[in-house]
């Protein structure tokens, strides 16, 4: 089991949104994003893949939680007077532009002197994405979030996607991959799903400026990993 006495340990996790693909590009871009296409249906479905690419997409909002201190925030990237209330008094809400974003998020991790992070998927996503999303805004990341390997990283990353599959994910048998509301819901904790909300809305609801419904989505699922770490840590976390 963790030590909290020698671990300041944050739990995160990121939604983000594709670039409109028909303003953004020029025409020689969009060729060459989806110069490997088929057919039309094709091109749709790769170009529907771009928000999962830090250099197609961005960070809409990124949700934290102190497992120390039981508090968190929600950074928001919005336009400037942009109002988003927290329904939970230990969380805030905090909007801002993305450059700015990302700089709160490197100082949390710097202030707070985290060494663990915890994540669902996040060596696969949300690391490498922010990484790379602070390369593009030429912001330098406080902490390396991508060192070691995908095998070695427990020391500072527990990364519960690959716990729950003991490090291989496998379409079938038991070390097969669910997504986060699958695990919630054999668990008994309450899906971040269950207000309505999935991963794949982000986008449009962004566009929409339906802010409030994203937000309260990201704290959703990161209070949900938090829960699903504590779990894992009471009955699995054995090294």
């Amino acid at each position: 089991m963790t030590d909290f006495n020698k671990r300041r340990i944050l739990v995160f996790d990121m939604e983000v949104s594709p670039y409109n693909f028909d303003t953004h590009y020029d025409e020689d871009t969009k060729k060459y994003l989806t110069k490997y296409a088929k057919d039309e249906e094709d091109g749709k479905k790769i170009i529907e893949q771009l928000v999962f690419t830090p250099f197609t997409s961005f960070i809409v909002s990124i949700g934290l939680y102190d497992l120390n201190e039981s508090r968190g925030a929600v950074l928001f990237n919005a336009e400037e007077g942009t109002e988003i209330k927290s329904p939970h008094d230990n969380i805030n809400y905090e909007v801002s532009d993305e450059a700015a974003l990302i700089k709160k998020f490197w100082n949390v991790l710097e202030k707070k002197k985290y060494n663990m992070f915890v994540t669902f998927n996040g060596r696969e996503f949300d690391c490498p994405y922010i990484m790379l999303r602070s390369f593009i805004h030429r912001i330098r990341p406080s902490y390396n979030l991508m060192r070691g390997t995908d095998f070695n990283i427990r020391d500072y990353h527990i990364d519960l996607m690959k716990e729950l599959t003991f490090n291989k994910h496998a379409a079938s048998g038991a070390r097969r991959k669910f997504s986060l509301d699958f695990y919630c819901k054999q668990l008994g904790i309450t899906s971040p799903k269950g207000g309505g909300v999935t991963g794949d809305m982000v986008g449009e609801l962004y566009n929409k400026k339906e802010y409030q419904r994203i937000a309260d989505y990201c704290i959703g699922d990161v209070l949900a990993t938090a829960e699903l770490y504590n779990i894992w840590n009471d009955n699995l976390n054995l090294f």
